[in-house]
């Protein structure tokens, strides 16, 4: 084996476009850490709380709405889909950076919504290219594929904190100059590794070890983060601790060369034994070509399925076989069709290739958008109110900063955790993915119970619940729209989908949320008018908030959050109870191939 030959073949391999799609993603999450430099923007702007959360809602619909990046990836290849992803990432975020440093004069206000916008959509295109591409080469997969992405997506908030802290200490202004060069150059670099390729058999010893390493990155991070509190300011530490966060993404690297070099053995053992014994039978070679190609897709091949099934045939038949595959399929085309027909039907049936215009047209795809509204919606209230949450409950500033940074750990746990279990559940037991999400939107509700309480320790409870179910929408919300509309529009449909979480967003935080804390304010500002019992709520002047302590102003927000969560549980369960017998057919053809 030559070393420059293998290492061409590893770097074309399928498990470098995963590697590759990690290493994106762990950059690509810029839009979560707005909390880094709002207080930036905000002072150097001279921007009121009013205006803060107006640019925060502009970057969540620039962070969720990704409907460009997917007919974007439909019509060119994925490397240039990351290098849209990267031109606009850098405009955004050095446009935001020169304003705050002064370097130009300071942009009108709608200019700034745009900057922000744009920056945060960036992070569309990257999760499109590299999570849709990465389903298509392993389809069986999916569930534990988009869970990693997904996962390292979630961790990058704090990852790139990290980094900040070693690069640019003490200056949270420069952070938005890390952003506008970080992402770009990583994205750059490995952009030409994000490329379909053909399906084939998983290695389950590569997943394995790409899990392995995830779990212990987030642990790692949790306990940084926390020691962080005690360490101060010591740029030489947080350098090392860079170095440690290398040497996790340097593994990755170690796993595919590892897969591949199994997959060299693997394919030099099969060429020798070809060598051995040439003839082969006409039936194991289709069974050849079904496991290397056709079991990939969970919904199968039809002519895969009738030829591996029939044992009569045999070498005499096989100038015969393509056309009686045809007439197979063929047959089963009309018996579809008539199925459509009698059943009233004007699409395809679940688990085929949907369009933007079927898709919608569905009922399925409708339940999936009222429940991402409930789930993601109520989920983004909870999480961007964590900090003001904390204040009006007492907590001191070190602890609402280190239960904020958590968040971004357990949204990886959500991820990560959700598409694994969700996988095992579906090959092991057949269980549909939608009861998954109806679970994660019923513990939601809990976690909601939970803070509207401010019970002892509730905030921390409930922040760890947000997370993780949080988190998990994200993985099984992909996964279900690519099983249920297939994968040729997924990009589109998958991201179509998730306009649901900015709207919901703006809904419930600014409409509900920031009404109750309003109104909560000025009538305990009002009792101090009349009583000198309170004299801390007072408002510090006539354009600012007034502020609101104690548990009765969020209770009432979280109250509705939770009948929201239910509402969502109960449509999961409708669309679970309507997809119960397609996911049973899943399960039984997985058993098949394997």
């Amino acid at each position: 084996m030559k070393t420059l030959d293998f290492t061409w073949r590893v770097l074309k391999s399928r498990w470098m476009v995963l590697a590759a799609g990690l290493w994106i993603e762990s950059i690509a999450g810029a839009a979560y850490t707005f909390g880094v430099y709002s207080q930036s923007l905000k002072l150097a702007l001279g921007y009121d709380q009013k205006r803060l959360d107006n640019l925060a809602f502009f970057k969540a619909i620039g962070g969720n709405v990704g409907v460009l990046s997917g007919l974007l990836y439909d019509v060119v290849p994925p490397w240039i889909v990351v290098l849209t992803g990267a031109v606009e990432s850098a405009f955004g975020y050095s446009m935001l950076w020169l304003t705050v440093t002064g370097r130009i004069s300071p942009p009108a206000f709608w200019q700034m919504c745009i900057f922000i916008c744009l920056a945060s959509n960036s992070n569309t295109f990257f999760s499109t290219a590299c999570v849709v591409t990465n389903v298509k080469i392993f389809p069986k997969k999916r569930g534990v594929v988009i869970g990693l992405l997904k996962g390292f997506l979630g961790l990058s908030g704090a990852i790139l904190t990290q980094i900040f802290y070693a690069m640019y200490p003490n200056n949270p202004s420069s952070f938005l100059l890390l952003l506008s060069w970080l992402p770009v150059v990583v994205s750059i670099l490995l952009m030409g590794a994000i490329r379909v390729l053909p399906a084939s058999k998983e290695d389950n010893a590569a997943f394995r070890d790409f899990s392995t390493i995830a779990t212990c990155l987030a642990a790692y991070l949790t306990l940084v983060i926390i020691l962080e509190n005690f360490w101060g300011d010591q740029t030489w530490l947080m350098w090392g601790l860079c170095l440690l966060l290398l040497g996790f993404f340097l593994s990755l690297f170690v796993v595919v060369v590892k897969a591949e070099l199994r997959e060299y053995h693997a394919d030099s053992k099969k060429n020798q034994d070809l060598i051995t014994e040439p003839l082969l039978s006409d039936q194991e070679s289709r069974n050849s070509i079904c496991l290397g190609n056709g079991s990939s897709d969970i919904h199968g091949k039809v002519g895969c399925s009738a030829s591996s099934a029939d044992p009569e045939i045999g070498p005499n038949k096989h100038e015969n076989s393509s056309s009686e595959q045809n007439e197979e399929f063929d047959k089963t085309s009309e018996a579809v069709s008539a199925v459509m027909v009698k059943s009233g039907s004007r699409g395809p049936h679940r688990g085929e290739e949907h369009t933007l215009r079927q898709a919608v047209s569905s009922l399925d795809f409708w339940l999936l958008v009222v429940a991402m509204f409930c789930s993601m919606g109520s989920g983004t209230t909870a999480i961007d109110n964590m900090g003001q949450i904390g204040a009006s409950l007492g907590y001191k500033q070190v602890d609402i900063n280190t239960f904020i940074s958590l968040i971004s750990i357990w949204n990886f746990v959500g991820r990560f955790g959700a598409g694994l279990v969700s996988e095992f559940l579906l090959h092991q037991r057949g269980l549909a993915r939608p009861c998954c999400l109806a679970f994660s939107l019923g513990l939601m509700c809990i976690g909601h119970l939970v803070m509207a309480s401010a019970a002892s320790g509730s905030l921390y409870v409930g922040s760890i619940i947000m997370g993780v179910c949080y988190g998990a929408q994200w993985s099984l919300m992909p996964a279900t729209t690519s099983e249920l509309f297939g994968l040729r529009r997924f990009g589109t449909l998958y991201n179509t989908i998730t306009i649901a979480s900015p709207v919901a967003a703006y809904v419930l935080s600014v409409r509900v949320a920031g009404y109750f804390y309003d109104k909560e304010a000025q009538r305990q500002h009002d009792l101090t008018v009349l009583t000198t019992w309170l004299p801390n709520l007072t408002s510090t002047g006539s354009d600012d908030p007034l502020l609101c302590h104690g548990p009765s102003c969020f209770r009432i927000t979280f109250i509705i959050l939770a009948v929201v969560c239910a509402f969502g549980c109960v449509i999961c369960i409708w669309l679970f109870l309507r997809t119960k017998r397609f996911y049973a057919q899943i399960h039984e053809r997985l058993h098949k191939v394997e």
